[in-house]
């Protein structure tokens, strides 16, 4: 059943895995409170009656935040802690210039400069606190998904170890180690290229794993070419390898196949410029993961 507007908007805002307490708390926790206790302080100088309205509006900017880090109708592109220092940093010297400048002689010159300093102040810590709310969501979000930052360094000791023989292995370790950009691209909000970039590590390890499979057996050439020479499709010759993503433990919305993903997310993305949704970033991720963990264990029966 499709959910209305308002019950999409309540379903991505009320996900528990945007507040991790290993990721968002830890992440975002410190600047968000360096800045509600910089705005504070300056209500505290101006007026305390302004805490009543500021207080709820700052924990509905962070829940709201939400919608940011889920691109929801919009892609909002993040740069961490560093932007959000500077516009913390910007919003601290703007609360204390109306108190360090000499007063002018004309007051509504002063008034007229201080409601100017004060927007700009509320502008920028306002900016700030959704830069590190969305920044620290997405790293929840992601490894939440199972793609943590040590995620393919751990992996790539994994396949290793497993296949220490494998022919082209060399090849393979140096694509899962390209896979550390993903977990970058999703965090900044490009998750066109995260789910392109996924798609191109899957495909650079089947490449090889088929290579190796049709120089051992040319009959098996049928499973991962065509008479053309050209590659079959890839969500066939995973097949063929005996891989079945688990997509069972992500959420039933966020559940993609590899046809959907390689012959409709990937290919609109590729060819039409289209953004994918978050649900679909998700179920990327998703069958991602599970490609990671579960191929090593299947490619050791076809040694």
């Amino acid at each position: 059943m499709k959910r209305s507007r308002p019950q999409e908007i309540f379903h991505a805002v009320c996900d528990k895995r945007l507040y991790g307490f290993g990721s968002f708390f830890f992440l975002s926790g410190p600047l968000l409170a360096a800045g509600f206790a910089t705005q504070v302080l300056i209500y505290l100088a101006l007026n305390r009656l302004m805490l009543y309205i500021y207080a709820p509006l700052f924990i509905m900017l962070v829940f709201f935040s939400g919608l940011g880090s889920k691109n929801f109708a919009l892609e909002v592109h993040n740069m961490g802690r560093f932007r959000a220092f500077l516009f913390l940093l910007a919003s601290v010297l703007a609360s204390t210039l109306p108190f360090t400048l000499a007063q002018p002689t004309d007051p509504l010159y002063g008034l007229y400069r201080f409601f100017l300093l004060f927007a700009i102040s509320s502008l920028a810590l306002t900016i700030a606190i959704t830069e590190v709310t969305i920044w620290g969501q997405r790293v929840s979000l992601r490894e939440k998904m199972g793609l943590a930052d040590v995620f393919f360094t751990k992996q790539k000791k994994v396949w290793e170890k497993k296949l220490a023989d494998f022919p082209n292995l060399e090849d393979i370790l140096i694509s899962i180690d390209s896979g550390r950009f993903i977990a970058t691209l999703f965090d900044r909000g490009s998750f066109n290229l995260a789910v392109l970039w996924s798609c191109n590590l899957m495909e650079q390890i089947i490449d090889a794993v088929a290579a190796v499979i049709i120089s051992r057996n040319p009959q098996r050439m049928e499973l991962f070419k065509k008479e053309d020479g050209s590659p079959v499709r890839y969500p066939k010759q995973l097949k063929s390898l005996g891989f079945k993503p688990n997509i069972e433990k992500n959420r039933k919305d966020e559940q993609i196949t590899t046809e959907a993903l390689w012959h409709e997310i990937r290919n609109d993305i590729a060819h039409r410029n289209d953004k994918p949704t978050f649900q679909q970033t998700s179920g990327t991720i998703c069958i991602l993961v599970s490609f990671m963990e579960e191929m090593p264990e299947i490619l050791e029966a076809w040694k």
